[in-house]
Parts: structure tokens; sequence; C-alpha cells
């Protein structure tokens, strides 16, 4: 058998080899993705009753709602100024993806979102808004952030940071504070700006859009 003969034979044993290692690849997600999608459904179904107001009730999700945070979010940066998406600029968009819009019996609004810009990636979590536009409570379901520094983004100690929290007055403003907590923002993670700069900015830009929702009727 000559070097051509070889190759060829070469050639094709790699073919079979990458398509069996396909196929058992295909079947592993076949069987995973179920479970995985069910254990991620139950994560978020606890985390949006986490961050409601005692005795509030989650509603189902608000497709309409989520349509119009997607366009909302492509239209305006993050000083909330209206921008057209091919002009550039820090668009909201950049930073935050609402996934789902959850209503409440009590007029306000649950929100599953990732903040796009960790430093590990992005960052999901669930963020509770009431009727006021403040903030009643945001829970961390997924984040691949340094261990000891950004993963603290999962800690009491800062999630309790954010419940009374609105959106900025001025729109420019940033939503984190290095040393305290404020009416409008919430004190840093030590040694992590990245991770609560990125946290905060998504935040922001939910409230926005949380606002405009209101001020269009979109809601009560």
């Amino acid at each position: 058998m000559d070097k051509k003969d070889n190759m060829i034979k070469d050639a094709i044993i790699l073919c079979i080899i990458t398509l069996v290692l396909g196929a058992v690849l295909a079947g592993v997600y076949m069987l995973t993705k179920e479970p995985i999608d069910n254990a991620q459904k139950k994560t978020n179904n606890e985390a949006c009753a986490v961050v409601v107001k005692e005795g509030d009730k989650v509603q189902d999700n608000d497709k309409k709602a989520v349509s119009g945070a997607a366009t909302y979010l492509k239209g305006h940066d993050l000083s909330n100024a209206e921008v057209k998406e091919d002009e550039g600029g820090d668009l909201l968009s950049e930073y935050v993806q609402i996934n789902e819009v959850h209503p409440t019996a009590n007029g306000g609004k649950v929100y599953l979102a990732d903040a796009l810009k960790g430093y590990g990636g992005k960052i999901s979590f669930a963020l509770g808004v009431d009727a006021e536009g403040a903030i009643t409570g945001i829970e961390i379901t997924s984040q691949s952030e340094t261990a000891g520094l950004g993963a603290n983004c999962e800690t009491d100690e800062f999630k309790n940071r954010f419940p009374g929290v609105k959106a900025p007055e001025s729109p420019s403003e940033e939503m984190y504070n290095k040393n305290e907590t404020t009416e409008t923002q919430v004190q840093a993670l030590s040694g992590a700006t990245v991770t609560s700069r990125a946290i905060t900015r998504a935040v922001k830009g939910i409230l926005f859009y949380d606002a405009s929702g209101k001020e269009a009727g979109l809601y009560e």
C-alpha cells in the first residue's frame, strides 16, 4: 500500500471517529438537556419568590414585556438617552439582557436577566421591583466570578444592599459606590469593581426600562 492509500485510509478512519464522537456528544446532550433545563427553571422560580415582598405573588412571564425590553435596551445608552443602534455608544443592550418579565400581584415586576460584563462572563440574576420603582430584592442565579472577590456577589451581605434602591436621579450616575449605600447607589464589593459595575449597570438598565413601561402605560 503506497503513501497515498495510507493517507486516504487515515482520513476515512478520522472521519468515522469524528462521526462516532459527534453522535455520542449529541446523545449526551439530549439526555442532559431536560434535567439541566428543569434545574435552571427550579432555580429561577425560587429566585423569583425570594426577591418580592412577603405576601406578593409572582405571575407568568409577560412575553410582550420581554420583547419591549429588548427594543428599549437597544435604543438607549447608559445615561438613558435615546440613540440609534448604528450610532454606537454604550447601549444598555451591551450590559444587560432581560430574559423574562414576571408581573406581581402588587403591581411590581420580577426580571430574570443577565449582566453581560462580569469579570468571568455573564452573571444571571432575578431582580424584584415594586410599583414605585424601588428594588425589593436581588438573587444571583449563576455566576463565574473570581472566588473570594466577585463571587461574593452571591452573599447576603452584598444582596442586602439593593432593597429600597431606585434608579439614579441623574441618569449618567453610576449605581455603585465604593464607600457607602445611598438611595440610588449600592456599596461595591471590596476588590471586585468589575463585578459590582457589571451588576449595577445591568440593574440600572432594568430600572430605566421598568420606569419607561409605567410612563408609556404598558402596565400599572
